[in-house]
């Protein structure tokens, strides 16, 4: 009974489609499913990872394009997955994969700390490449993948995908920013429960500052980048409890241009519904509250604008379909600086820091000339060349 109401109740939130596939991804059922793919015209995807996100999400949002091959190192998950969205062929190896003729994009969705070897391989290819996040889980790899980057024929994209939401559109275009003023965000997130089992735990996986509040992380660069910036960040951590430091936690981060910005973490319990975000922005004569990515309320002076989204539009679809975007990209630097920020917190929770000054220029440059130093040891390689220079591409 109270899988089925689980189930009416994910409905009512996501749509009857997205349930589907969600049920169907638990149950690795694949006869409903079928019908959307028989109108791909080429089969030119590759998928690494075939878990319940790369089925239900990744999966509904590409239905009508083709899988032309798919890479899971669980045996059973990626025949299951390949025989429900009808992939052409299942592979044994990432290198399998990537020989697959025709082959032009790869989404990655496996486990985090396997993100940056397999994108790497792949822009390597030539081809372009859709990471989930995290785009990294330590700075090694985040050096890696930049380079990687820099030197390929490929474009890449970032599974962040909150800024692409409803609710962040109409927000900007109701918003008029101020360059001179700061911002106040606050996000209240309930998560999952995750035992000590769970695979984010292991120590590889860059902790659920990597796994789960990137994603806050990510979206307070890019409600800063409206305005431009800062440089110097003040960041202060505070857990619940001192031997679980990543879970039920608050991060508060003050910058040089009087920007307030605060994210508490909780798991107390499983959330029947999935994640519950309650978002709280505050700029200029704007005062704005998101709730759940259903709901959001903005009010300046004395205009109200009232806005409900249904099914949950929390990003998933325009972030997936990234790589069949007509319009502009986002800038993948604010990627880049979420991604450093993230590192840094990450760093701080290993270490128990409960305080630290940053600075994003500084942390950009050095990193900067990391990259720079990996492109020419790529290039020096032999790996295939986007050009002749391994200067900064943002």
């Amino acid at each position: 009974m109270r899988s089925l109401k689980r189930v009416l109740r994910y409905a009512r939130v996501y749509g009857p489609g997205r349930v589907l596939y969600k049920v169907a991804g638990r149950l690795r059922i694949g006869m409903p499913l079928r019908l959307g793919w028989l109108g791909a015209s080429t089969l030119d995807i590759g998928l690494i990872g075939c878990g319940q996100f790369a089925f239900s999400t990744i999966g509904y949002y590409l239905a009508g394009r083709g899988i032309g091959a798919c890479f899971d190192v669980d045996a059973r998950a990626r025949e299951s997955l390949a025989h429900a969205l009808r992939a052409q062929r299942t592979c044994t190896s990432v290198d399998d994969l990537l020989a697959t003729p025709g082959l032009r994009l790869v989404y990655i969705a496996s486990n985090h700390a396997s993100h940056v070897p397999y994108a790497v391989k792949a822009l390597l290819h030539g081809l372009n490449v859709y990471i989930e996040k995290p785009i990294a889980v330590d700075m090694g790899q985040l050096v890696d993948l930049l380079s990687a980057i820099r030197v390929s024929r490929g474009a890449v994209y970032a599974g962040y995908n909150r800024p692409f939401s409803a609710a962040l559109r109409d927000l900007r275009a109701a918003m008029t920013v101020d360059p001179k003023l700061g911002f106040s965000i606050h996000c209240f997130i309930a998560g999952h429960r995750l035992g000590p089992e769970h695979w984010y735990r292991l120590p590889t996986e860059g902790t659920r500052v990597c796994g789960n509040l990137g994603h806050w992380l990510d979206l307070m660069v890019h409600f800063l980048a409206w305005r431009g910036l800062p440089d110097r960040l003040h960041i202060a951590l505070s857990s619940a409890d001192p031997a679980e430091p990543d879970d039920n936690f608050v991060v508060t981060i003050t910058s040089d241009r009087s920007d307030l910005f605060s994210v508490m973490l909780t798991s107390r319990n499983e959330p029947f519904e999935g994640i519950y975000e309650s978002i709280h922005v505050q700029h200029g004569e704007t005062t704005c509250h998101i709730d759940d990515f259903r709901r959001m309320v903005i009010r300046q002076g004395p205009r109200l604008i009232r806005r409900r989204y249904w099914p949950k539009d929390v990003g998933h679809r325009a972030a997936i379909l990234q790589p069949f975007a007509s319009g502009p990209a986002r800038d993948w630097h604010e990627v880049e600086l979420s991604t450093l920020l993230m590192l840094h917190i990450a760093d701080m929770v290993r270490r128990n820091q409960a305080e630290s000054s940053y600075s994003l220029d500084e942390a950009w440059r050095r990193l900067d000339a990391d990259v720079k130093e990996a492109c020419q040891r790529l290039l020096q390689s032999g790996a295939p060349r986007r050009g002749t220079s391994c200067a900064t591409t943002t």
